[in-house]
């Protein structure tokens, strides 16, 4: 199950010419080539990296502009949501999607309430349709739906 949750904000013009960036974030490295190859393959810029505090270092101390993060829960070391808290504290406005293989009741509304735009289970049913979310998010297309065509995703207001 996907749960996607919109945020409002109109995207900014010049930003909305150049194609997403995401940072991918995740400890098993087949899944972040996999997933890096994916992305990019559908026109995203992508840098990625293997753990929580890593990230946290890219995205408060680069110059790389991040549209959206899409990071691992539970990886060695700090955790997915601990490096969101982090990266909340500098940008209260990031959009992070997580991912992750708990599908206890209530833990992805768990997630969002804590500050995810959106949850993925592992294993992904369609990388096709993290890539489109990916996009809704980023503000490449559409704007605000009720529904994701081909998708499992829940818009929240």
């Amino acid at each position: 199950m996907n749960t996607l949750l919109s945020r409002s904000g109109s995207a900014d013009p010049l930003l909305a010419q150049s194609p997403p960036c995401v940072l991918v974030v995740d400890d098993e490295d087949a899944l972040r080539t996999i997933l890096t190859r994916e992305l990019r393959k559908r026109g995203f810029d992508v840098y990625s990296t293997g753990s929580g505090a890593e990230a946290v270092e890219m995205y408060c101390r680069s110059s790389i502009r991040v549209d959206v993060i899409l990071m691992d829960v539970n990886m060695p070391g700090m955790s997915g949501q601990d490096a969101l808290d982090a990266i909340l504290a500098v940008d209260p406005c990031v959009r992070c999607c997580f991912m992750t293989a708990d599908d206890r009741p209530g833990r992805h509304a768990a997630l969002l309430a804590r500050g995810a735009a959106a949850v993925f289970g592992k294993p992904f049913a369609s990388v096709k349709d993290v890539c489109e979310t990916l996009k809704q998010i980023s503000g490449e297309t559409f704007g605000e739906s009720d529904s994701v065509a081909g998708g499992s995703m829940t818009w929240k207001s």
